[in-house]
């Protein structure tokens, strides 16, 4: 079985430099071949809106169980790292 692709959005949490916010997040759900019908993995994360205006720096993302790491940069980009 080949995996399959999907947009999907979700709710999350950007920590980091004392500051905390919700988030809604757009990423790309694959499902893994052979893994059964739970076997899914989350990837292209995209901040879509931020419950506050956050100051530029590095940021936690906690979604969906998972922790990754985003920068949001002065020009109000979200970038992995």
């Amino acid at each position: 079985m080949a995996s399959t692709r999907e947009a999907v959005s979700f709710l999350g949490i950007l920590r980091g430099g004392g500051q905390e916010a919700t988030c809604t997040v757009l990423a790309t759900k694959v499902s893994l071949p052979g893994g059964g019908p739970g076997a899914v993995a989350y990837c292209d994360y995209e901040i879509e809106s931020v419950s506050k205006q956050l100051p530029e720096g590095v940021y936690q993302l906690l979604a969906r169980g998972e922790t990754t790491s985003l920068r949001h940069t002065k020009d109000g980009y979200w970038v992995a790292g």
